[in-house]
């Protein structure tokens, strides 16, 4: 039996909150509903990854908890709404983002004669639980295991022995109208008293340990002392920002490091004011979507050797690469580029035409897609009369 033309999906995605997962998951369903596909989003509700989720349209479902606490109520209430849901709507693929809605999807479908497909997509750029439960999770109960790169895909066969062809990579996606060259820094330039002429560098990221802010500050004593006139911006917030304002306020960097702030209205902008973007931590952040954001900006990215990076990023084409805290090594990459503006745009409109070619939010849809219908032609072939509804 081949896949039907359209799928009827149910993404679950046990998160409340428009931050990690929530942005990929959303871009994906929408690009599928927009190719044609019949889906449903669930995820925790009431909270801004509900609201942003029916803002692009999507149709969601209110009625599961997916909460995370293992309430026992709301844990077995789940397992019978998801199973009815499922059956009433004849889904075709339940894909699943986070541990918690792939183990609820798994024990909700149970051992039916015709369940749907159950896909797994890893985000997170961390090893896995390998213990026996999800060890049998993993690599018997679902059906397809989606990685978004070589290197967490790597990273996850080290611990799970998945089958070679059960697997896929999928790289993360960008709006590429959203972000492009065209649009104009000078607003934020303007904002924070910034010329023309001055080069600037920035990184948006979550100020939290491991995104690389205390390794780039180390550096930019350097980079300042070699280009008196360079800015540096830290856009974001979190944990560490009050930390690192006092740090920044009270040394020689107060005037050249500026903080911006979160820039969720005018994120294309800000991007838009640099010659050059930082990404230095991966964290649990799995497609390096800021660095995708930049390039598709036409900004080369300067980031570190690991994780996805190497992968999307070739090291003096449309950006450099620097091994992990080597702290001279980021001070040279930056005096580079921002001593050389036109090396920078040139590696700029490379960085832009490497986006078109592979990571617009549609190629990850239609990639996605391409695992359902290699994931339904494997069930098919491997058990007759086992293919989904």
């Amino acid at each position: 039996m081949n896949a039907p033309p359209t799928f009827r999906i149910l993404h679950l995605a046990s998160s409340e909150r428009w931050t990690g997962i929530a942005e990929p998951v959303v871009s994906v369903a929408r690009e599928q509903q927009a190719m044609g596909h019949e889906i449903w989003l669930a995820c925790v509700p009431g909270q801004s990854f509900e609201r942003r989720a029916r803002q692009n349209g999507l149709r969601f479902v209110s009625e599961f908890h997916l909460d995370r606490r293992l309430h026992p109520l709301r844990f077995f209430s789940d397992l019978a709404r998801i199973r009815r849901f499922v059956l009433q709507n004849r889904i075709d693929v339940i894909h699943c983002h986070l541990l918690h809605d792939n183990w609820m999807a798994s024990m909700a479908i149970g051992p039916r004669l015709r369940p749907p497909l159950l896909i797994r997509t890893f985000h997170r750029f961390e090893r896995p639980r390998s213990g026996y439960f999800h060890r049998l999770l993993f690599c018997f109960r679902n059906d397809f295991s989606i990685a978004t790169s070589r290197a967490l895909l790597n990273l996850i066969q080290a611990s799970l022995p998945l089958r070679p062809d059960l697997t896929a990579v999928v790289y993360g996606g960008v709006d590429s109208n959203r972000f492009h060259p065209a649009i104009s820094g000078e607003p934020i330039r303007r904002e924070f008293h910034i010329s023309p002429d001055t080069p600037v560098a920035g990184i948006v990221a979550r100020m939290q340990p491991g995104r690389g802010h205390r390794w780039l500050l180390n550096a930019a004593a350097e980079v300042i002392r070699r280009l008196p006139d360079a800015r540096i911006l830290l856009v974001g917030r979190g944990p560490l920002k009050h930390i690192l304002r006092d740090e920044v306020n009270a040394g020689p960097l107060r005037n050249h490091v500026l903080f911006t702030g979160y820039r969720s209205r005018d994120l294309e902008a800000t991007y838009a004011a640099l010659d050059a973007a930082l990404f230095l931590g991966m964290t649990s952040e799995g497609t390096c979507r800021a660095a995708l954001e930049a390039m598709a900006t036409g900004r080369p990215v300067i980031a570190l050797r690991d994780g996805a990076l190497p992968e999307i990023i070739e090291d003096g084409k449309n950006g450099l690469l620097v091994e992990p805290d080597n702290t001279a090594a980021l001070a040279e990459a930056l005096v580079r580029l921002l001593s050389n503006r036109e090396e920078c745009q040139r590696m700029g409109r490379a960085a832009r035409q490497i986006v078109l070619e592979r990571f617009t939010e549609r190629q990850r849809a239609q990639a996605t897609l391409e695992a359902y219908r290699k994931s339904w032609a494997l069930r098919v072939g491997k058990a007759p009369g086992r293919e989904p509804t």
